[in-house]
């Protein structure tokens, strides 16, 4: 009996040796089956997860890339509208100009004209009086025959109102170029002074030095005394004679 007993629990054992046995077989066997597939599921995961994150980083990219060209469009659209804010106010500083200018020849017109009268009249001045003032050898002060010629001149245009003064200078050919030159100036310069002293305007004298000058006087040659002067010359315009003459034709002569 306790054979059979001893018997019964070894064959008991043996079963259950070889059952463990074959567990621990079949548990190798799964792990060897399941190993491959868990790792293939292992890479697809991370292939997946690499796929989403490139999507993601292509979608970021391209997300970029749209608000950027927003940007940019935003940014033209601005500097389109500062352009023609630009243009607009240029226009009317254009049209502005345009109107200035255009008054401003008008105005410019009528002192064309204005000036234009006044050079013709210049034009129209007429020679009435030219007189010798004639000095001594090298000098240049006013003899009181001098002076009585120049007193002659400003009793003739004291009562004119409009009139020009020419005072020429002259000397004779003795000494060097440059010194008559000089002395001529002094010349015309004292002349002009003294019509000065006699409230002739400054504004209503040209004054000039000529230098050894000799024109012919009558045909003939002057002489160095006669060459030895300043030559005052009063012009007037010609309608201020005109005016002048028709007077004294309506006065009645005694």
């Amino acid at each position: 009996m306790k054979t059979s007993n001893t018997l019964v629990g070894l064959s008991g054992l043996i079963m259950l040796f070889a059952f463990t046995s074959t567990g621990c077989a079949t548990k190798k066997y799964v792990r060897q089956q399941t190993t491959p597939i868990q790792q293939r599921v292992e890479e697809v995961d991370q292939k997946h997860s690499e796929a989403l994150a490139s999507l993601e980083a292509k979608e970021q990219k391209d997300i970029s890339r749209v608000e950027e060209r927003v940007m940019t469009v935003e940014n033209r659209a601005n500097e389109a509208a500062r352009a023609a804010q630009e243009a607009d106010a240029k226009a009317v500083q254009a049209g502005e100009a345009a109107r200035n200018a255009t008054e401003m020849a008008r105005e410019n017109q009528g002192k064309i004209g204005t000036l234009t009268t006044a050079f013709q009249n210049m034009e129209n001045y007429k020679l009435i009086t030219a007189e010798d003032v004639l000095f001594g050898f090298n000098r240049y002060e006013l003899t009181p025959e001098a002076k009585a010629k120049l007193d002659q001149i400003v009793q003739q245009t004291s009562g004119m109102t409009r009139y020009v003064l020419e005072v020429e200078g002259f000397t004779d050919r003795s000494g060097p170029s440059d010194y008559n030159l000089a002395l001529s100036r002094r010349r015309a310069d004292a002349v002009v002074r003294y019509l000065v002293d006699r409230n002739i305007p400054l504004r209503r004298i040209h004054m000039i030095g000529l230098g050894e000058y000799s024109p012919t006087q009558g045909g003939e040659a002057m002489s160095p005394r006669e060459q030895r002067r300043v030559v005052v010359k009063v012009w007037v315009p010609e309608n201020s004679v005109a005016t002048a003459t028709s007077a004294q034709a309506m006065t009645p002569q005694p």
